[in-house]
C-alpha cells in the first residue's frame, strides 16, 4: 500500500504548516535545554550545600576537640567539681558534631573514620570520668589519647577537605558532560530543523515547479502532455485551469488548421483564374497590348506567382502538422536526393555566385522522401536567401549511434540572439531580413520541423559558430546499406 502524501486545502496553510513545523525541533532543543540547565544548577546548590555543610561540621568537629581536652584540664587542674559540668558539655558537643557528619552523604571512608574518633572519644570520655581524684599529673597521663584524638580528628577533617574535592571534580565534569549533551542536542536541533526546512522547501517549490513546468510546455507549444498538479486545493485548481488551457489550445489550433485549409483551397481556384487570364494576356490572345499594358501584366504575374507561392506554403504546412499516420518512411539514399534539390536551385546559386559543397558518403536513413525534400528544400532556399554573393553553402551528413545527421550551413549573418527561440514558430519573421528581398511567410522553417517530427527526427538551430552564419541539423534514423525497399 503506497503512502500518499496529503497536503494542506491551502497553500498558506502549507506555509503556516511548514513554519510551525520547522518551530517545533528548536522549542522542544530550547526546553530541553532549559530542564538540563536547572537540573544541572540545582544540582550544583546541593553539592555547594553539602560541601559547605561537611566543612563546617569538620571544623566544629576539631574545635569541640580542642574544648574537651580543655575542658578536661581545667577540670584535673583545678580540682573543681563544678567544672565537670563544662566536660559533659563538651563531650556533648562533640558526639554532637560526629553525629551531625555521620548525617551527611559523606561516604564509606569518611564514616569509618568517624566511627573511629567516636569510639575513641567514648572510650576518653569514660576513663576521665573514671579516674580517682583530678590532678595535674592524673591529667598528664591522658596526654597521648588526647592527641591520638585530634590526629584521628585531623584525619576526619583532611578527609572531608578531600571529599570537598571529589565534589568539585564532579560537579565539574558533571558541567562538561552537560555542555557535550547540549552541544549534542543543540547539532541534532539544528539538523532536523534544517531537514523540516529542506522537506518544506520540496513541498512549497514542488507545486511551483510543476506550474512553472505546465506553463512552459505550453509555451513550447506542447498540447498533447496532461497538466497535473500536486499540492494544495489551491495548486491543484490552477493546475485543473491550466489543463483546460491546454485543451482550449488544442480546439483552436484544430480550428485554424481548418481555416488554413479552407482558406488555401478557396483562394486556389480564382487565383487559378487570375493566373490564366495573365498567361493569355501575355501570350498576346485578346491582341496586341501597350508596353505600359505589358508592365502591368509582368506585375500581375509576379503578384499571382508570389500569392500562389504563399497559399502553397499555407498547404503544406497543413499537410507537415497532418498525423504520422500519412507518414511513409523507407530506406533513401541521401547523395541523389540532395543533388535533386540543388539542381532546382541552379539559377538562384549563378545569380548570388553560390556554390554548394557537399560532404555526403553513402548515407542512408529511414524517411518519408517527399517529407525529406521539401525539408531540405527550405533550408537550401533559406540559405541561399541570407548567403552573401560569392559565399558558401555546406551540405554534410555522418552517421553516429544509429543517427543520420545532415548539416546545412551557410555564411550569412546568422540568427540573431533574440530570434533563435522563435524561428521555427509558424509565421515568425525576424527583423534582420536581407537587404533588397521580399519578406517571406514565416513558414519555411516551420514546415521544415513538422516534416522531421512526424518521421521521428528532430530539427535544431546549431549554436552559432566562431565563422559566423547559421547551421540547422537534421536528425532521423540510419537504415541498412543493403536494404531492398531503397529510394
Amino acid at each position: 500500500m503506497r503512502l500518499r502524501l496529503r497536503y494542506p486545502r491551502s497553500f498558506p496553510s502549507l506555509l503556516l504548516s511548514g513554519f510551525i513545523l520547522v518551530a517545533l525541533p528548536l522549542l522542544a532543543g530550547i526546553a530541553a535545554m532549559t530542564y538540563t540547565l536547572d537540573r544541572m544548577a540545582l544540582e550544583g546548590r546541593r553539592s555547594v550545600n553539602i560541601t559547605a555543610e561537611v566543612t563546617s561540621a569538620a571544623q566544629r568537629l576539631a574545635e569541640a576537640g580542642v574544648t574537651l581536652q580543655r575542658a578536661a584540664g581545667q577540670y584535673f587542674v583545678l580540682e573543681d567539681a563544678a567544672l565537670k559540668d563544662r566536660l559533659d558539655l563538651a563531650h556533648h558537643r562533640f558526639s554532637t558534631s560526629v553525629t551531625d557528619l555521620q548525617g551527611m552523604p559523606v561516604g564509606a571512608d569518611l564514616q569509618r573514620r568517624l566511627d573511629d574518633v567516636a569510639d575513641q572519644e567514648a572510650t576518653l570520655v569514660t576513663r576521665l570520668w573514671a579516674a580517682r581524684s583530678p590532678g595535674g599529673e592524673e591529667f598528664d597521663a591522658f596526654k597521648p589519647d588526647f592527641d591520638r584524638l585530634h590526629d584521628a580528628v585531623f584525619a576526619v577533617r583532611d578527609e572531608a577537605g578531600r571529599l570537598v574535592q571529589r565534589r568539585a571534580a564532579a560537579m565539574s565534569e558533571a558541567a562538561a558532560r552537560v555542555e557535550r549533551i547540549m552541544i549534542g542536542q543543540a547539532l541534532a536541533v539544528i539538523l532536523l530543523s534544517l531537514l523540516l526546512a529542506t522537506l518544506l522547501a520540496w513541498l512549497v517549490s514542488r507545486p511551483v515547479q510543476q506550474l512553472a513546468e505546465a506553463i512552459q510546455r505550453l509555451g513550447e507549444d506542447d498540447l498533447v502532455t496532461v497538466t497535473t498538479i500536486t499540492g494544495p486545493h489551491d495548486m491543484v485548481y490552477l493546475g485543473e485551469q491550466l489543463d483546460w488551457l491546454r485543451r482550449r489550445l488544442v480546439e483552436l489550433e484544430e480550428q485554424k488548421q481548418r481555416f488554413l485549409r479552407h482558406v488555401s483551397h478557396e483562394l486556389k481556384t480564382p487565383l487559378a483564374a487570375v493566373w490564366e487570364a495573365a498567361e493569355l494576356l501575355t501570350d498576346k490572345v485578346a491582341g496586341g497590348l501597350t508596353d505600359q499594358q505589358e508592365e502591368i501584366v509582368r506585375i500581375m504575374r509576379g503578384s499571382a506567382r508570389e500569392l500562389k507561392r504563399r497559399i502553397e506554403d499555407l498547404l503544406r504546412f497543413n499537410e507537415a502538422a497532418r498525423q504520422p499516420e500519412s507518414v511513409t518512411t523507407m530506406a533513401v539514399v541521401l547523395e541523389p536526393l540532395v543533388d535533386e534539390v540543388a539542381a532546382r536551385f541552379g539559377l538562384s546559386l549563378r545569380a548570388k555566385n553560390l556554390r554548394l559543397a557537399t560532404a555526403i558518403s553513402d548515407v542512408r536513413l529511414w524517411a518519408d522522401r517527399g517529407r525529406l525534400d521539401t525539408v531540405i528544400e527550405n533550408l537550401i532556399a533559406n540559405a541561399i536567401r541570407f548567403s552573401p554573393d560569392g559565399g558558401v553553402i555546406e551540405v554534410r551528413a555522418e552517421t553516429s549511434d544509429g543517427q543520420a545527421r545532415i548539416t546545412i550551413c551557410d555564411q550569412g549573418p546568422g540568427v540573431p540572439t533574440e530570434d533563435r527561440a522563435y524561428i521555427f514558430q509558424p509565421f515568425y519573421q525576424s527583423a534582420h531580413q536581407p537587404p533588397g528581398t521580399l519578406h517571406g511567410s514565416g513558414l519555411g522553417l516551420a514546415i521544415a520541423r513538422a516534416n522531421i517530427e512526424a518521421q521521428g527526427g528532430a530539427l535544431v538551430l546549431l549554436p552559432p559558430r566562431d565563422e559566423g552564419g547559421a547551421c540547422f541539423e537534421i536528425s532521423l534514423p540510419c537504415a541498412e546499406k543493403d536494404g531492398s525497399d531503397v529510394a
